[in-house]
């Protein structure tokens, strides 16, 4: 039997599932980190919202997978509201095209307007293919007593420059969320000899079965341009194949270096998700 379309609502729900499963278990991660036991994740229309500190920003704190195969209420979002703007957060729902489609209505009647795009990129991980061994002069470690202390540091420095920036204590806590999560893989590169990149990867059964989540990869600004995210990429399908994988995901922003990288290694665009923001004070 041939795979499913990447475009189909099967798919779609098991995507949005995994991205659901990944946002739940950052900030179940966070809330062990911090003691903060106000950070919490509320279950409402077929997804979730994440909630933990303003200084996040969106990051940590917006919605996703809402009306994944069921209906979508106003006084649900309308509470959920209030919890945001209580933090001084805009509210921020990132919708599927697959969503139900009473979730457009809702957020029309609520005023919300799209403020940005995010693709959703997916591929197979069919048993006979063989994923390009990195270049010469690249090294691909994944031995975590290696990789774990140098994890942090290296993830921040590099996503230290980027079109727009993320305050250093976001950084920070994304990298530490990672090393906390059971569910994590850890990926490091060394370009002749020198740390060049980090990268994670989660493992996340849904309806579709195991799928592996990429995330958190960032090259360190001196060795762009060397193919270490192209390297970071097949190194990850590799092991998710291994480790029983049937699907591998990640998530980029429209035309930036990411969503290249991931077309290169043979991801395929699934859908792409429209951001609902309402102002906190509207």
């Amino acid at each position: 039997m041939p795979p499913t379309p990447l475009t189909g609502p099967e798919l779609g729900q098991a995507l949005e599932q995994a991205e659901a499963t990944h946002l739940s278990l950052q900030v179940a991660a966070y809330t062990r980190l911090s003691g903060r036991s106000e950070s919490r994740v509320i279950a409402m229309s077929g997804g979730v919202a994440a909630i933990t500190e303003a200084a996040f920003g969106r990051k940590l704190n917006h919605v996703t997978g809402l009306g994944m195969g069921v209906p979508v209420f106003s006084d649900e979002l309308a509470e959920l509201e209030k919890i945001y703007a209580a933090l001084g957060l805009d509210t921020q729902v990132d919708i599927c095209p697959h969503a139900h489609g009473s979730a457009l209505a809702v957020l029309a009647e609520r005023d919300y307007r799209v403020n940005a795009f995010s693709n959703t990129y997916a591929r197979y991980l069919p048993p006979e293919e063989v994923f390009a061994a990195p270049r010469d002069g690249i090294e691909i470690i994944t031995d975590r007593a290696i990789v774990e202390p140098i994890f942090v540091e290296q993830s921040v420095a590099g996503f230290s420059v980027q079109a727009v920036s993320r305050p250093v204590i976001l950084l920070e806590t994304l990298a530490r969320i990672a090393l906390q999560r059971s569910d994590t893989l850890l990926f490091a590169a060394r370009c002749d000899g020198s740390l060049a990149g980090t990268a994670g990867m989660s493992l996340i059964e849904t309806g579709a079965g195991l799928v592996a989540h990429l995330y958190i990869a960032s090259t360190l600004p001196a060795q762009r341009g060397r193919g270490i995210q192209l390297a970071l990429l097949n190194a990850r399908l590799a092991a998710a194949r291994s480790a029983g994988c049937v699907l591998a995901c990640v998530t980029a922003r429209p035309a930036n270096t990411s969503a290249r990288n991931t077309e290169r290694a043979g991801f395929g665009l699934a859908y792409t998700k429209s951001t609902f923001v309402r102002r906190c004070d509207a």
